[in-house]
């Protein structure tokens, strides 16, 4: 689990606890803050830190999610469209954590953060990843079980899919709106989130995969809709194999919905064929997927295999950052060659090398 990397977290604590008291909610309660056994401001993108508030009359579990001030993974970040987003979908009633306040104000405890109501339950782990994790709650797992889980993470994968576009409230619309072609925007992103990543290094490889993405947009897509972005079973909590919540707002788009499936399957893959261990028994195929998600939406898949592709040229470059992240953290050695050398990117290689 990566670690935090403010030493003075502590006395974050404190000037926390000091801002809830000021809060309605805790205004007249002498509060005190407990740390949830296991929990650590964790994160490799936000910094995460779980724990119970006890007062008076009352006693309830939360969540602080700051926005990181130290090495970033990410280029930018928007913790307010996270916010936006998750207090949107309850609108709809899709099962993300409820928001119970933000702050913009940086001077506070250091940079932006906001609080939800911690929600119960498990996460198929990433590290190690739940195909190779026999401790962990898929590898425990019996086959029908973990096919709950799959089906669990497409029934509100089509569900997110169904909301319409225009009744969404979002900055990210508005912001976004005088775009050509939103794919196009993203794919500049996600280069430039390359050359930022790589600092003065050429990456070869993954110039040639941009470039092919660029030159094969598909000439159809499905209705515009918010994806998800990080739409991975690993981004779900799982109360008996059944959905409880659907985290992790912060890759967020606008675009083909077919790119957030593309991402939850293709990254399972790289996750197991990747690194070469076979895949849970129960783990639904990609094409049962695929027609389960058809059926269920009436978008069309036919363009399944360029999402696949995108899916692995954006998990590359983010592998980039998370890589030098380890390396800036200690973990891994200064001359270590994980950031161009990975099982991601090898995957992302193996794969285009066979369809091109």
């Amino acid at each position: 689990m990566p670690v935090s990397s403010e030493k003075n977290f502590q006395k974050k604590l404190i000037i926390f606890k000091n801002w809830l008291k000021t809060k309605e909610r805790y205004s007249k309660q002498n509060i005190s803050i407990q740390p949830h056994e296991l929990s650590e401001a964790s994160g490799f993108s936000n910094e995460t830190f779980s724990c119970k508030v006890l007062g008076k009359n009352i006693d309830e579990d939360i969540v602080l999610r700051i926005k990181p001030t130290g090495f970033q993974v990410f280029p930018e970040y928007d913790l307010n469209l996270q916010v936006e987003i998750m207090k949107q979908l309850k609108k709809f009633n899709l099962p993300v954590p409820e928001i119970l306040f933000s702050e913009s104000n940086e001077e506070i405890i250091g940079s932006e953060f906001y609080v939800m109501k911690y929600v119960n339950g498990e996460a198929p782990s990433d590290n190690p990843p739940y195909h190779m994790d026999p401790d962990g709650m898929m590898g425990k797992a019996s086959p029908d079980q973990i096919k709950s889980v799959w089906l669990g993470w497409l029934k509100n994968l089509v569900s997110f899919h169904k909301i319409n576009f225009e009744e969404l409230e979002l900055s990210l619309i508005n912001k976004r709106s005088s775009e050509k072609s939103h794919l196009e925007s993203d794919l500049q992103y996600y280069k430039s989130f390359m050359e930022w990543g790589m600092d003065g290094e050429v990456n070869t490889f993954l110039e040639e995969v941009f470039f092919w993405l660029a030159e094969n947009i598909p000439s159809s897509s499905n209705p515009k809709k918010l994806c998800w972005g990080d739409s991975r079973i690993g981004n779900v909590l799982f109360e008996d194999f059944q959905v409880k919540s659907l985290l992790d707002w912060e890759m967020a788009t606008i675009g083909d919905p077919l790119c957030d499936l593309a991402w939850g399957l293709t990254t399972d893959d790289v996750s197991s064929h990747g690194l070469n261990i076979e895949k849970l028994s129960g783990t639904i195929s990609n094409d049962e997927a695929i027609k389960f998600w058809e059926k269920r939406t009436g978008f069309s898949a036919e363009h399944f295999s360029y999402y696949r592709i995108l899916c692995l040229f954006k998990f590359s470059v983010i592998m980039i950052r998370v890589a030098k992240k380890l390396i800036h953290s200690e973990i891994m050695p200064l001359d270590s060659d994980f950031h161009v050398n990975n099982h991601v990117s090898n995957y992302l290689k193996q794969e285009f090398n066979e369809n091109n």
